[in-house]
């Protein structure tokens, strides 16, 4: 409301007092000159004064809380005209300014002088996984800190705002060579590195960076944000996590757009399968479980590796659903299997880091174990050996995971940093060796030792060890000397579907005993 007509509306109210006075006052004349003074008259007449008095109070108290109900009518029209206006340039979360204010700015800016500048996006490294695996609470709260910290810490002379996608933007106004901006990037990655309190717990993050230069890149606004955030796809893959925009990467970005959309639909379209290769007990030459690994037929593209499409589940938080759909149908499988054999046999499953963070795991795997009737031991549960660095998170889970009676195992052990420092503390049951030193054996010595250490320890700490990828009979010959339990490789099968190991398991079996058989015979 404006200033004019809110003195309309005081106008209107002081024409209506003046016209309510004025009726009175003819009544009070009326009266006068209709009574005689008489005692009784003059009772009348006080009772009539008394009467019009009490209105005239009446109805100017009224027009009072008219006019003040008016004030803050339009002092909250105001508020809320405000409000608004903050609602349509801010962001909700952070409290920085949206796309919106910050396209409007950096156009502004970019005319404002001839320097060079440059757009840096940046975002929180694996953000969808986080809000995929704790909720959108944890990873809105996560924003908003980090938004503080940068407000704290960064002058007031750069331009900061905040994209729909969870992204952040800070325009360089001025700088002199790629080198000054490269220092600042690092800078702003610095900031991350003291811990985030959040729920009672205490994390690290990193950021990914992505960076555009005006006029070399772009001369929008639009597109130097749009270049940025494509040179971010890139930094997510390489060690300092900052990446400056080049043409070629388009064409790579596009390209992995595409793919997640397909991804996105392949669960709904039976795109993906399963396939199973057997683990073979290297006493008895017994297939006690299998692994169950995800593939992808893609439509017009054909197979698509896992090595390809596993990270982009990552990055779009879409490894959830086909994680939880691969351990359904797995247990599925095998409960199928354990049937049509009349005997038991385990199936050991891949798990992402986000997954095991997902809300209510412990209870999402229960409940597929009970929908597909499988009996918790048959089920192995693999972790990659990056995963276990966050053992404080970590080790509850996995308590909670074993109190179901799963078993639960490392996979693609000794490729990690801290590999000797934390299997003490999990409650883990087997070490599987990563392929890359088993490919090795005999070949170098350098890995010799180190398949030796991870089996010499294994025992000590009474796991079970697992050996990937093996594919040469030297290979099988030198881990049964050294005790490893069990082998699993394309030496016995490749990875197969499920009706093909479900009509062949016999003969892959008989074909495992022979072959164990005979190398135990030739060691005596």
């Amino acid at each position: 409301m404006g200033k004019g007509d809110s003195d309309f509306y005081l106008f209107k109210d002081h024409l209506i007092y003046a016209s309510f006075s004025l009726i009175l006052i003819v009544l009070f004349g009326i009266t006068l000159f209709t009574v005689k003074l008489t005692a009784t008259y003059i009772v009348i007449f006080s009772i009539v004064l008394i009467v019009q008095l009490g209105l005239a109070i009446y109805f100017k108290f009224l027009h009072q809380d008219i006019v003040k109900k008016l004030v803050g009518t339009e002092k909250s029209l105001m508020d809320s005209e405000k409000e608004m206006k903050y609602q349509a340039y801010f962001d909700d979360i952070t409290k920085l300014p949206n796309e919106r204010y910050l396209l409007d700015k950096i156009k502004e800016n970019l005319h404002v002088n001839s320097f060079d500048k440059a757009v840096l996006v940046f975002e929180i490294d694996r953000l969808a996984t986080i809000k995929a695996s704790l909720g959108s609470l944890y990873s809105d709260r996560l924003l908003s800190m980090v938004a503080q910290r940068l407000h704290k810490q960064l002058s007031s002379e750069f331009i900061i705002g905040k994209l729909r996608d969870d992204q952040f933007v800070i325009l360089i106004d001025h700088y002199q060579s790629h080198d000054d901006v490269l220092k600042f990037c690092k800078q702003l990655q610095k900031l991350m590195e003291t811990p985030f309190e959040i729920q009672y717990s205490s994390l690290n993050y990193s950021l990914n960076i992505g960076i555009s230069f005006y006029p070399k890149d772009a001369e929008s606004e639009n597109d130097l944000i749009n270049f940025a955030q494509i040179a971010i796809y890139e930094a997510r893959n390489i060690p300092d996590h900052i990446s400056f925009y080049e043409t070629s990467m388009s064409d790579v970005r596009t390209a992995k757009v595409t793919l997640e959309n397909d991804l996105y639909n392949a669960l709904n379209n039976n795109e993906l399968f399963l396939e199973y290769q057997p683990q073979v007990d290297t006493i008895t030459g017994e297939i006690i479980s299998m692994e169950a690994l995800v593939r992808w037929q893609h439509p017009k593209r054909g197979r698509i590796s896992p090595g390809e499409f596993i990270p982009v589940a990552e990055e779009s938080g879409l490894i959830n659903p086909i994680g939880t759909w691969v351990l359904e149908t797995a247990c599925y499988q095998t409960k199928k299997l354990q049937v049509q054999l009349g005997k038991p046999i385990q199936i050991a499953v891949n798990l992402s880091l986000c997954q095991l963070f997902q809300e209510n795991f412990v209870q999402t795997v229960q409940q597929i174990l009970e929908k597909t009737d499988l009996a918790p031991q048959s089920l192995q549960l693999e972790l990659t050996e990056s995963m276990t660095m966050n053992t404080a998170h970590l080790i509850p889970i996995l308590h909670d995971l074993k109190s179901l009676g799963i078993t639960l195992a490392v996979d693609d052990f000794g490729t990690g940093y801290s590999s000797l420092s934390y299997l003490g503390d999990l409650p883990i049951d087997c070490l599987k060796i990563d392929c890359s030193f088993v490919r090795k054996i005999q070949q170098s010595t350098s890995s010799e030792p180190l398949v030796d250490m991870i089996i010499s320890m294994a025992k000590h700490l009474k796991l079970n060890v697992v050996a990937e990828g093996v594919e040469e009979e030297t290979q099988l010959n030198y881990l049964m000397q050294k005790e490893c339990d069990f082998i699993q490789g394309y030496l016995f099968s490749k990875p197969i579907c499920f009706e093909e190991i479900s009509n062949s398991f016999f003969n892959l079996r008989h074909k495992a005993k022979k072959m164990v058989h005979t190398l135990h015979y030739n060691n005596k």
